[in-house]
């Protein structure tokens, strides 16, 4: 009886990981550049001496889905979307981090930044610093930058060897912890065009709709082991 409690409880465990991820994606289907994640579990077995296996479900971890969201024109100047797989690098306070959401301004210091004043860097890992008596500013697809007669910077463009290994930190920022980045060009800067989130919100509804089916019906497990146990408990002194 405790095995079935057990595995059930287990699944409860998984399906409210899965719910968490689900709900996650559901409230960032409008966020710049947002990627989907999904959990993977895997089958745990606990061995027994001259019994079967008890067969438990894990938690294993999760993936992000790298698959491009739409692009949308915006005609911002300074929004920019990456066509490919690549990362904008950004300089925080805990240290530079990367992002695909490339919704950009300029601060009273001519400095390109995020909407969280945290600043676009370059190639080099320096501050992208535009004139600001230049009205006109011009991102190539190869992220070269153009403001007023001659004056050039590139934006850095970085990939990784597996993407999956980021971690996420918040506001579209991902952490590369000890993993080091390549520059990449095999990617495209569209001008005045932002990224959309890559969630299907249709699919996760669906898959809430499952989740929630799955766990009642784990629960009417649990409860129908319960009053089980309670019938045997009040059965037993009649049997002795």
């Amino acid at each position: 009886m405790e095995n079935a409690v057990f595995i059930g409880l287990s699944q409860q465990m998984a399906l409210k990981r899965r719910m968490d991820i689900t709900a996650n994606n559901l409230a960032n289907v409008n966020t710049t550049a947002f990627k989907s994640e999904h959990p993977l579990f895997e089958e745990f077995l606990v061995k027994r001496p001259d019994q079967d296996a008890v067969s438990f479900v894990q938690d294993y971890g999760s993936y992000r889905d790298l698959r491009e969201g739409e692009f949308t024109h915006t005609g911002r100047p300074l929004d920019l979307a990456i066509s490919g797989e690549g990362y904008f690098s950004i300089e925080t306070p805990e240290g530079i981090r990367y992002t695909r959401n490339g919704s950009f301004r300029l601060d009273p210091d001519g400095n390109i930044v995020t909407i969280n004043n945290q600043a676009l860097l370059d190639e080099n890992n320096r501050k992208i610093t535009v004139n600001l008596q230049f009205q006109e500013l011009t991102v190539a697809p190869d992220g070269t930058v153009t403001t007023g007669p001659g004056q050039t910077q590139k934006i850095g463009l970085f990939d990784f060897e597996n993407p999956q290994v980021l971690k996420q930190v918040g506001s579209g920022l991902y952490d590369a912890e000890n993993f080091q980045p390549q520059a990449t060009t095999d990617v495209n800067i569209m001008q005045r065009t932002l990224e959309k989130s890559n969630v299907q919100p249709i699919l996760e509804m669906t898959a809430m709709i499952d989740i929630m089916r799955a766990y009642q019906s784990a629960q009417q497990l649990l409860d129908s082991e319960h009053e089980l146990q309670m019938k045997t408990i009040e059965e037993m002194p009649t049997v002795q």
